[in-house]
Parts: C-alpha cells; structure tokens; sequence
C-alpha cells in the first residue's frame, strides 16, 4: 500500500464536496467561517451547493482530481458524507492521469459515512486512506473553539 506522507504545520489541505453539496448552503455559512479560520482550500465546487453538486458529479470528481494534481496540497478533508459518491467513479477510475497522480503523489485523505466508496477506491489504487473527520463536523464545529481532541491534532497544522 501506498502511505501518503504526515502532513507537517503549514501544509495546505484541501477540502473537497464529494458528496453533499451542504457546506455551500446559506445554513452552513457559520460552519465555513468558522472552519476558513482554521485555513484550508476549498476546492472550486466544493461550495456551490446542494441541488449543484447532486446534479454534477463530474464537477465533484474535478475537485478531487485537482486537489490531487497540486503538489502544494498535502492533505485532503471531505466536507461531510452525503448518499451518492458513487456517481463519481467513472469520471475518476476512468482517469489515468488521476490514478498516476494518486499512485504518484499519495495524500493524506479523511472523511466519513458516504465517503467510504472513496477509500475502498483509494483501496483499489493502493493508496492507504483514514476513515475519520470531516470539515463540517471536526472542523468547523459550531464554537469558537474546536472540541479538545480535534484541536489537539488539527491545530498544529493549521
């Protein structure tokens, strides 16, 4: 298996909608404000919302394909799990220059519920993966503060 490298302070991770499109919803804006104070990038579609993302997932398997085409990405959190990541298997395993990248230039990779397709795909690529947090839950809680555990972990890279 392919180990993606630890990821270090400073190091940019990516947060990617491979599922809901929610944390483009105007109901979620006190989440993205709260986790934009914990830096990441977030993807080009990973914020167009709800009814956006359901209808495109190819537009969903762009942002994935990019987060793993930049070499300054070192890290890659799913903004929450949803029901359909499925649908984007075709634009990514049907990918070759997206399977070399990730063959390539492994990242760490975590997120949740729906997003288990994607790491029994990344399973299949050979690339090690870790079921855990997501931006909307770990992340962007709704207090000011992050939750012990996570700040304990996620702080010393944002």
């Amino acid at each position: 298996m392919i180990k993606p490298s630890q990821l270090h302070p400073g190091d940019r991770v990516a947060i990617v909608s491979l599922s809901s499109g929610i944390l483009g919803e105007s109901t979620a804006q006190h989440q993205l404000a709260l986790g934009l104070d914990r830096p990441p990038v977030i993807m080009p579609n990973a914020l167009k919302g709800v009814t956006f993302l359901k209808h495109h997932p190819k537009a969903r398997a762009a942002d994935l394909k990019a987060a793993f085409a930049d070499d300054s990405i070192k890290g890659i959190i799913c903004a929450i799990g949803g029901d359909d990541t499925y649908r984007l298997l075709p634009y990514l395993l049907d990918d070759q220059e997206f399977i070399q990248n990730v063959k390539t230039s492994p990242k760490l990779f975590t997120g949740f519920s729906d997003t288990t397709i994607n790491h029994l795909m990344f399973y299949r690529l050979g690339m090690t993966s870790f079921y855990g947090p997501n931006f909307l839950n770990d992340l962007a809680e709704l207090n000011t503060e992050m939750l012990p555990y996570n700040k304990r972990y996620f702080t010393q890279f944002f």
